[in-house]
């Protein structure tokens, strides 16, 4: 790992951490306040597992921040059926079942509520979206979208007939996809042609991508130490125009351009700070890809504008975003399920923690985006009805109204335990697959 990558393993962890314990800081709030608001006793509220570093009591509570900060908890009186409990009125299951599913549901509702909130706040202060156009900017050489025969130019218009309204949508719609062929639509110099699209699985990440991006501006992504475009002057967020004042439309034309100068130098107009400036640099030939390179990662910055809405537009487009969030958390499972989704595709809380302090790098609205989606996802899939989460325990609840008693205390520890030994193994490998990918975080 290089130095710079060290650097940004010290900036992710803490910012990482911090969007995380804040996620499920307010999960577990919503547990707490109904569970007090119904009258149960609250042993611990603890941000964390294992060795508690900070705690204090505050009446029958104790607060702790704990050693282990993926997670958290709120321990309950007579929560757990392996415990004796003493019968006492102030105890979980000594409530009502409408209490009980109250206390349940309360955490994913606190979370689902809190990602509006973001999203609504966005909205009303406004926020940059990309422009809608759907015309293809850049088609990567050998992709799925190559193969298939889209063109810079192309206008993308349905996948697998359904409407394209933006390029995050179209690579969700590619990614469910799952790398069968499906029947894509362009319109290509006025004419609407439709295209056989078979996305590829990325066997890094488990979903498929197509290869194709929509019109953007090429800037430098990152700068490599000791090499030529360091040396002349070039920064990390410059916007390249064009080399030998040919322009330069994508990132593939910018490497392009690069190798294509055999080791001449070559003039690279850019702006930087709003200010048009060229300079000069001289590639050298790259001893692994056998190419001419300058020593720069060349990325896409999507031109955007800025959209501000009254009330009524910010909370129906907060309602849609948080929809949209929580349906794509059911269409990846269901696409894991058929095969479509690699499992590898999941993330692990090393990956979550990792991708909430990239979202910051980028810019604060990317942060409390990711926060809001983060929020959502952690509420739909805590509200399934799987063993030990709270879509279980209302599981459980709704046996129990159904049966007039609640399932046996042995039936109840045989399903947890099943339960939790399959989300130790799951944990177990999303954190492998997050651990794999960490070079490519850092990078």
């Amino acid at each position: 790992m290089h130095l710079t990558g060290y650097w940004s393993l010290i900036y992710q962890v803490p910012v990482g951490l911090i969007g995380l314990s804040m996620m499920v800081f307010i999960h577990e709030l919503g547990h707490f306040a109904v569970a007090k608001w119904v009258g149960v006793k609250v042993h611990t509220f603890s941000i964390g597992f294992g060795k508690k570093l900070i705690k204090f009591k505050r009446g029958d509570t104790e607060y702790a921040l704990s050693a282990i900060p993926f997670g958290g908890y709120v321990a309950m009186a007579g929560e757990n059926p392996d415990d004796g409990g003493y019968g006492n009125s102030d105890e979980f299951r000594n409530k009502s079942i409408p209490a009980r599913l109250g206390i349940a549901v309360a955490g994913p509702a606190a979370n689902l509520i809190f990602a509006f909130m973001i999203l609504f706040g966005l909205y009303l202060s406004g926020v940059q979206e990309a422009k809608d156009s759907m015309v293809v900017g850049e088609v990567e050489e050998g992709s799925a979208g190559a193969i298939a025969g889209i063109r810079p130019g192309d206008e993308v218009l349905k996948l697998n007939g359904k409407t394209q309204a933006g390029w995050e949508q179209f690579m969700q719609d590619v990614a469910m996809e799952g790398g069968h062929p499906v029947p894509l639509t362009i319109r290509r110099a006025g004419k609407d042609t439709t295209l056989s699209l078979q996305s590829e699985i990325n066997p890094k990440f488990g979903i498929a991508f197509s290869g194709i991006t929509g019109e953007a501006e090429v800037v430098v992504a990152k700068v490599i130490p000791g090499k030529p475009a360091e040396k002349a002057g070039l920064k990390e967020g410059d916007k390249i125009l064009s080399v030998d004042s040919i322009r330069i439309p994508s990132a593939t034309a910018l490497i392009e351009m690069v190798n294509g100068s055999k080791g001449a130098p070559i003039t690279i107009a850019l702006v930087r700070d709003n200010v048009k400036q060229e300079i000069q640099v001289t590639p050298i030939m790259d001893d692994g890809t056998k190419r001419f390179i300058v020593g720069i990662y060349p990325g896409l910055n999507v031109p955007t504008v800025l959209v501000k809405r009254n009330a009524g537009e910010a909370f129906k487009k907060s309602l849609e975003k948080n929809y949209e969030s929580g349906t794509m958390v059911l269409r990846t499972l269901t696409g894991i399920a058929t095969g479509k989704i690699k499992l590898k595709a999941l993330s692990g809380p090393i990956g979550i923690v990792q991708m909430i302090a990239g979202s910051l790098r980028q810019s604060l609205q990317k942060f409390l985006e990711f926060m809001a989606l983060l929020n959502t996802n952690l509420a739909v899939l805590n509200i399934l009805p799987l063993a030990i989460t709270d879509g279980g325990v209302v599981m459980f609840l709704l046996l129990e109204a159904i049966r007039r008693k609640p399932l046996s205390l042995n039936t109840q520890g045989i399903i947890n335990r099943v339960g939790f030994s399959f989300f130790l193994l799951l944990f177990l490998f999303v954190t492998f697959q997050d651990i794999i990918r960490i070079p490519w975080f850092l990078n």
